[in-house]
């Protein structure tokens, strides 16, 4: 009788975990890929190394990738780009540095200013509302 899987082994059976410096990317055999950092990857896959699994494949990932806080995906992955936005940019910003393609990803439509190269809108709005109101940036007299 063969051993009873956990629901990370479940979850990653038909799928590749691969570790990139502080990135981990977790592809699924003809079901997209997603990208997370080492410190959100491994809590996520201590409790499930915990958990048994339920015998659904696509049940189990669900309960895997639920765990995992901040996360950029493909287009059509099961899981989700999902995150604070302060934090999947930082993502971003890691994976850009780590030589991923990001318009290969689906990112946030606030920062999709990273896939195309243009400069950060929220840094031009600030910009332009000092040229604005240049008093707003002097701090306040005493």
């Amino acid at each position: 009788m063969a051993a009873q899987k956990n629901l990370f082994e479940a979850a990653t059976g038909q799928a590749r975990v691969i570790k990139q410096g502080d990135l981990i990317q977790i592809v699924i055999d003809g079901g997209g890929a997603f990208v997370t950092t080492f410190e959100e990857f491994m809590p996520a896959r201590k409790w499930a190394e915990r958990k048994a699994a339920s015998g659904n494949r696509v049940t189990d990932r669900g309960r895997f990738f639920e765990q995992i806080g901040v996360l950029i995906s493909r287009p059509g992955t099961q899981a989700a780009t999902r995150g604070p936005i302060k934090a999947v940019e930082a993502l971003a910003r890691k994976m850009k540095a780590g030589g991923y393609e990001l318009g290969d990803w689906a990112l946030p439509p606030e920062l999709r200013f990273m896939q195309t190269g243009e400069e950060d809108p929220r840094e031009i709005k600030k910009v332009s509302e000092l040229k604005a109101d240049p008093k707003s940036a002097q701090p306040p007299e005493a």
